[in-house]
């Protein structure tokens, strides 16, 4: 007696089942449902069971290669009049009538053709596409007898056909009994409880996989969704929550990690007290900060603006207006209802009866009014450990208040000048943070704990960080096209590109990012001669021949002002296209956009750089903080496709000064990392003598230093990735992460715990730094993250590495790694026995090291290679 190779199949599952401890099915199947015409690319890649309409545009390859499975959804009844499967009816009699759904005519089910069209038109249609299988639907809309034995036909053909496709119902499970050999699974939309739980126990007790979608509204509670899917979960089906339109709105059970924070503002965007003080804080805390100019006159429509907003900023900037109030009130009404948080960084109100109503919403005490302090001011209450700089606080009084916090808030700083202004607390609905003075000279307080304490600690999910990668801090040396031309007082009277390439770029084997200007070249800028125009090529074809410098573009004229200008197209996409034609060795391309230092190009602009396809970035200064120590620097501006990724750096303005520099960057490696090391050179920076050995210097100092060196494009792709990262929550310490795989470092705090590698899904290793735990991926459009106290202690990971890392084979005690990079790679690898022996082999002859007492072992290889690590059982050492 022989059984079906399928009933075999799920009778070894089962067994397998019963041997396998419940508690180690961590990786429940992952359902989506999204018949939109174009379901979002982005969310179908977080589920590894995707169901979308057979007609959708999506790719499928991108999907399949994540190992997702792919099903169409097949109407085998209801057809459009004018598609082939309709054309083929009407050729072989078919009739056509009219069906319930507007656009389309229903199939006679009863015809004797009808079950080969099914099979060789309208489901190989599927088929051909590259679906995994099929979700037959409109089959419960049958009740004739002898439609009921076709759609039974029809199933045993395709099960017949297509013998590797996944095979799948919607309802109809009179049927499904019958074709229990046949089928997979049956998919249930909807339906009443009671009805539709015993129908989900008769499919599991068919063999069968119940898939259920269940209508909800968007205002579910995480609560109710965590409910229900356990409830779901009891019966064995597999459950996707979702509106009834099934557009692709996600509802659950896997959860969105949502980290987006409004801000309200007057004014320039740029300008505001979030972005001087607040906004570096924000994105290193994974937050994106989204900015709304409040009108001038009118009411406040703010429903729409904060519908996904994870928190809202009250900026010191806006200048409220008595027709704002009622939408202000409303807004912060709202968000102490949905428990989001909401800072005040300025007053709302304008007079006693606007405070009134905001002291009653929120508990604020005191009279809310503005006072003028002469002296006699005393620090009332203060955070010592939240305190920017170390030493005595000078009480500030510009802005002050007689404010006071609700009764049980956490006052961080308060002043007492006669009345007493709480300036900073943190409350049930959120917090006040007023310092009128800190967009000017620096806060008093650390960014930082602040808002991360306000936001709830929400940022204990990962973080997709973007100044690091593989446990070393990234460090980006760009040259901006300024001085390209300059006459230098060098030995020969070299102009300072040719002792640029001469003196550094050919020297260090680095990364360099050097941005030219047409103009310059053209010698069509003001102050040049036309007859130098081909000694300036000359000079750009040399830099450019070195294959460690990338090429970028400044635009044509370099313009002062991008607002006005008239060419913005001819500046940005005639520059590239000039430098790639006469400029650029065979095979090499431009690869950013570096936007001139001081003009912020416009979001056209930026926008008509990434459809090219090219990068963009924009060299920023620092701040002169009359503080020591300034908050973190924002590291992009913008949203979509007007990203513009932001290189902060330590070089103050004017000439290079290395000790300055030097000086900055050994204190900023020894706190957190909040910013990668931007190296912002320029072409007037090899004009003497004495400005290429501060040059020199500060390269010098980066070499000594455990840096991850990376090309500017390259970071400004990462910070674009990790803009638009996706996480989504599985369970306590379990997140799938998807995105483009540029951004490649998960940070999390050190107390989370530490990744499992027996159940991650593209990590490869993680470090422990002060307090931030920093995990390594593989780069992988869809990452696994899970979480434990232990991890997996006797599993080989990498710990830090200078170049770029790409796993071949990965294992616990072995790995097979390719590395690249300009210089010989240095890494390190932990989760091995203290004193195991480890072989490695970079040539044929293998090498061996023995692992310290911590269970490390360092090595270095050559910049472009593949080699193999294996760490030696004990019996194979000691033979050795």
């Amino acid at each position: 007696m022989s059984f079906p190779p399928r009933l075999i199949f799920r009778l070894a599952v089962l067994m397998l089942a019963f041997q396998v401890n419940v508690s180690a099915a961590t990786n429940p199947t992952r359902l989506m449902v999204d018949l939109s015409t174009k379901p979002d690319a982005v969310m179908l890649s977080a589920f590894d069971l995707c169901i979308v309409d057979s007609d959708a545009k999506v790719d499928l390859e991108a999907q399949q290669s994540l190992g997702n499975k792919m099903l169409a959804r097949v109407n085998v009844l209801e057809i459009r009049p004018n598609s082939a499967a309709a054309r083929a009816a009407r050729t072989v009699g078919i009739p056509l009538q009219t069906g319930p759904r507007p656009g389309h005519v229903r199939l006679d089910a009863t015809h004797p053709h009808w079950v080969p069209l099914v099979v060789y038109e309208i489901v190989q249609d599927a088929a051909e596409k590259g679906f995994d299988g099929f979700v037959l639907t409109g089959l419960s809309q049958l009740s004739l007898s002898a439609e009921r034995a076709a759609c039974l036909q029809v199933i045993a053909e395709l099960h017949r056909v297509y013998p590797d496709k996944q095979l799948v119902i919607e309802g109809a499970l009179d049927l499904a009994a019958e074709s229990r050999l046949a089928l997979d699974g049956v998919l249930f939309l909807g339906g009443k409880e009671p009805e539709r739980d015993q129908q989900l126990r008769e499919v599991k007790r068919l063999g069968l996989l119940p898939l259920v979608v269940e209508y909800a509204t968007p205002e579910i509670t995480q609560q109710e969704i965590a409910t229900r899917t356990q409830h779901f979960r009891a019966l064995g089906a597999v459950p996707f929550f979702t509106t009834p339109d099934l557009a692709g709105l996600h509802l659950g059970p896997l959860q969105e990690v949502t980290r987006q924070v409004l801000v309200i503002h007057s004014g320039p965007a740029s300008e505001s007290f979030t972005a001087r003080v607040l906004q570096g804080s924000l994105e290193w805390l994974g937050y994106q900060v989204r900015y709304w100019q409040a009108p001038a006159t009118g009411t406040l429509d703010w429903k729409s603006q904060a519908a996904h907003a994870s928190a809202v900023i009250v900026d010191a900037s806006l200048q409220t207006q008595p027709s704002h109030q009622t939408g202000l009130l409303a807004l912060a009404t709202h968000l102490k209802g949905q428990h989001l948080p909401l800072l005040l960084t300025a007053a709302p109100w304008g007079n006693a009866d606007e405070f009134t109503a905001w002291a009653h919403l929120l508990g604020l005490r005191g009279s809310g009014e503005s006072m003028t302090v002469a002296k006699g001011a005393v620090i009332r209450e203060i955070e010592h450990a939240w305190l920017q700089e170390s030493g005595a606080v000078r009480p500030r009084t510009r802005g002050f208040r007689d404010l006071q916090a609700p009764a049980g808030a956490r006052v961080i700083l308060s002043v007492k000048a006669g009345a007493q202004f709480d300036q900073a607390f943190l409350a049930t609905w959120g917090g006040v943070w007023m310092d009128a003075q800190a967009a000017e000279v620096g806060p008093q307080l650390q960014p930082i704990p602040f808002l991360n304490t306000w936001l709830g600690k929400a940022a204990q999910a990962p973080v997709m960080d973007m100044t690091s990668q593989n446990g070393r801090r990234l460090m980006v040396p760009v040259i901006s096209s300024e001085g390209f031309t300059r006459q230098t007082s060098l030995q020969g009277l070299p102009i300072a590109a040719e002792s640029m390439t001469e003196r550094i770029l050919s020297r260090y084997s680095l990364p360099f990012t050097a941005a030219v200007c047409e103009g310059d070249l053209r010698s069509t800028n003001p102050g040049l001669d036309a007859r130098d125009s081909l000694r300036y090529e000359a000079a750009a074809r040399d830099l450019f021949a070195l294959p460690q410098v990338h090429a970028a573009s400044a635009s044509r004229t370099r313009p002062a002002d991008w607002a006005t200008s008239q060419e913005m197209e001819r500046e940005v996409a005639g520059s590239m296209a000039y430098i790639h034609r006469h400029l650029l060795p065979p095979g090499r391309q431009v690869e950013l956009m570096l936007w001139p230092e001081g003009n912020s190009p416009t979001q056209a602009a930026v926008a008509f750089s990434r459809r090219m396809g090219v990068e963009n970035m924009q060299p920023v200064r620092p701040t002169r903080w009359l503080a020591h120590t300034a908050p973190p620097a924002p590291l992009m501006w913008g949203q979509a496709e007007s990203l513009r990724p932001l290189a902060p750096g330590h070089r103050r303005a004017g000439p290079l000064n290395a000790s300055e520099f030097i000086f900055e960057a050994e204190v900023a490696e020894q706190q957190r990392w909040l910013a990668p090391l931007h190296v912002s050179l320029s072409f007037e920076d090899a004009t003497s003598e004495a400005s290429l050995w501060e040059v020199e210097r500060v390269l010098d100092w980066c070499a000594s230093r455990p840096l991850h060196a990376m090309s500017a494009a390259h970071h400004a792709r990462l910070v674009r990735d990790a803009a638009q990262t996706r996480i989504f929550s599985q369970g306590s310490g379990h997140w799938i992460i998807v995105n483009a795989g540029h951004a490649r470092t998960l940070r999390l705090p050190a107390s989370s715990g530490v990744p499992d590698l027996n159940r991650c899904i593209g990590i490869v290793g993680y470090t422990v730094r002060g307090e931030d735990l920093y995990i390594h991926t593989q780069g992988r459009r869809r990452t696994e993250l899970v979480l434990s106290l232990d991890g997996s202690p006797d599993h080989l990971r990498l710990a830090s590495s200078s170049g770029s890392v790409r796993y071949l084979e990965s294992g616990h005690r072995r790995a097979l790694i390719q590395v690249a990079d300009l210089r010989p790679v240095e890494l390190a690898f932990e989760g091995i026995q203290p004193g195991a022996v480890c072989q490695i082999f970079t040539t044929e002859q293998p090498q061996f090291i023995m692992a310290d007492a911590q269970g490390r072992v360092e090595v270095t290889v050559p910049g472009q290679s593949t080699f193999r690590l294996q760490v030696l059982p004990p019996q194979q050492a000691a033979m050795r």
